[in-house]
């Protein structure tokens, strides 16, 4: 099943509200949807996608070289820094990935040195908790090449809970995520 981009859905919409225009005296709809289409594209900035969907899609576009950059940074063994609970550690020169919880996400920026060659942030949601916290992107400012924030979570939740995680989302980054019961 091929998802719609935020952008396909924002032209289709605005394509089936042509009658709003086309009425002169209906002023009371052109306001109503002026607000709609500013909840819309304000909601839709914190908006991630499931990691496999997103795939999916990459292959079915013919982004082969984007496919294979985000595939790499997936699964291939690479680089990496770990900072989990207020300790970092790096294996490797010139780390690619970062691994992170949504409890260290405040620290990244004094506690992560090598931040130049990061392209894929890992944040993980281990507890129910971590659902009342939120992931801010502003911990992500300094990161010059970071791309791809992947989200986690071990526990038991849904796409809607994980977008209300994310604050100051810049669509700067691809967000995907994953959830994994017992994985």
């Amino acid at each position: 099943m091929k998802t719609k981009s935020t952008l396909e859905k924002a032209v289709k919409f605005v394509a089936n509200c042509k009658f709003i225009f086309l009425s002169k005296r209906n002023i009371f709809q052109k306001n109503i949807f002026f607000i709609l289409f500013f909840l819309t594209t304000t909601f839709s900035f914190a908006q991630s996608e499931n990691v496999d969907s997103y795939l999916k899609n990459l292959e079915s576009s013919g982004q082969s070289s984007k496919l294979s950059n985000l595939k790499h940074l997936l699964y291939d063994l690479q680089s990496s820094v770990y900072s989990f609970s207020g300790q970092t550690k790096v294996y490797g020169e010139k780390p690619t990935s970062l691994f992170t919880d949504i409890n260290s996400l405040n620290s990244l920026n004094t506690a992560v040195s090598l931040k130049s060659d990061i392209e894929i942030a890992t944040i993980k949601i281990e507890t129910s908790t971590d659902l009342n916290k939120s992931i801010d992107l502003n911990s992500f400012s300094n990161f010059e090449n970071l791309k791809y924030i992947l989200i986690i979570s071990n526990i038991q939740t849904n796409p809607a809970v994980i977008n209300n995680l994310i604050k100051n989302d810049t669509s700067k980054y691809v967000l995907l995520y994953k959830i994994s019961i017992g994985g």
